[in-house]
C-alpha cells in the first residue's frame, strides 16, 4: 500500500476513534464556548483540541533558537519566526485561521544551510468534532523553496488531528497530523505525531512536557524527535505565554532549543 493510501487510512481511522468516544462515561472538560480558556492546562507545541468561542479572535504569535540543527550530518543554527498568525471562531464549533513561518539559517559547516527565506502562507479551517477531538485542514503556498527545514514550492496540503482528556488535575493530549509537498517537492510526504501532559501547579500556571516528532521530508534529511519542556503563564484574561526549552531526541532534531508562544484573544 503507498504511503498516501495508508496515511489517509490511518487518520480516517483516528477520526472514528475520536468520534466514537463515549462521552457519557468520559470525565467532563470544561467547554471551550463558556470561557476564555479550556483550563490552566494547555498544550505548547502540540495542536490544541478547543477551539476559539464563536465571535472571538485571537494572535498567535511564536519564536524559537534552534542550535545544531542536522541536515545531512551538515550542522546549522536556525531562528524561526512561526507560527505568526490570526484565527477566528466562525460558529462555536468552527474556526478559520491564517498563518507564516520565518526561518533564518546560520550555518556551522560548509554546505550547511545559510540561508533566510519565508516558510510560505497557510489558510485553515477547524472544525470541532466532539469536546475531546479536532481536526484542522489547510493548506500553504507562496514561500521560498531553498530554504530549511521547511521549505515550500508551490501547494502543500495538511491535516492535523487533536485529542484531549482530563486525567487526574491535569490534560493529557496529542495530534497526528500528514502533509503532503507540492510543485518539484511533490514526491515528499510525512506524518507529524506529539503526545503531552499539562499539570496546573497554581492559578494561572501549569507545567507541561510534550514529545513531538515529524517524518524526514524535504528539508530534512532524517526523522526528527524532540522533548519540549515548558510553562504556560495566564498573565491576563486574553493573554496566555508559554515559554519553553527542548532537547532533541535524535541527532537530526536540534541538540538545544528555547523559545516561547503567545497567544492573545479579543
Amino acid at each position: 500500500m503507498k504511503r498516501t493510501q495508508a496515511g489517509v487510512l490511518m487518520v480516517a481511522v483516528l477520526l472514528v476513534t475520536a468520534w466514537a468516544v463515549p462521552t457519557a462515561q468520559a470525565q467532563r472538560i470544561k467547554h471551550t464556548h463558556t470561557g476564555m480558556y479550556l483550563m490552566t492546562s494547555h498544550p505548547i507545541k502540540i495542536e490544541t483540541a478547543s477551539l476559539l468561542p464563536e465571535g472571538m479572535a485571537a494572535l498567535d504569535a511564536g519564536l524559537a533558537f534552534e542550535f545544531d540543527r542536522e541536515l545531512g550530518r551538515r550542522n546549522y543554527d536556525n531562528f524561526r519566526l512561526a507560527p505568526i498568525g490570526f484565527r477566528y471562531g466562525v460558529t462555536p464549533y468552527f474556526e478559520l485561521g491564517a498563518l507564516f513561518g520565518y526561518s533564518i539559517n546560520d550555518e556551522d559547516d560548509r554546505l550547511a544551510p545559510d540561508e533566510s527565506g519565508f516558510e510560505g502562507f497557510s489558510l485553515f479551517g477547524k472544525l470541532e468534532l466532539n469536546k475531546y477531538a479536532a481536526l484542522r485542514v489547510g493548506a500553504t503556498f507562496a514561500g521560498d523553496d531553498d530554504i530549511a527545514p521547511y521549505p515550500n514550492d508551490e501547494l502543500d496540503l495538511f491535516g492535523n488531528l487533536a485529542l484531549h482528556r482530563r486525567m487526574g488535575q491535569g490534560l493529557l493530549y496529542g495530534e497526528f497530523g500528514y502533509t503532503t509537498q507540492g510543485g518539484d517537492f511533490d514526491s515528499s510526504e510525512y506524518f507529524n505525531y506529539g503526545i503531552g501532559y499539562s499539570y496546573p501547579i497554581a492559578h494561572a500556571v501549569s507545567v507541561n512536557v510534550e514529545l513531538v516528532g515529524e517524518e524526514e521530508h524535504i528539508g530534512t534529511s532524517a526523522n526528527t524527535l524532540d522533548l519540549f519542556l515548558g510553562v504556560n503563564v495566564l498573565a491576563m484574561n486574553h493573554l496566555r505565554l508559554a515559554p519553553f526549552v527542548t532537547f532533541g531526541v535524535n541527532d537530526e532534531s536540534p541538540d538545544l532549543s528555547f523559545g516561547s508562544f503567545l497567544e492573545m484573544r479579543f
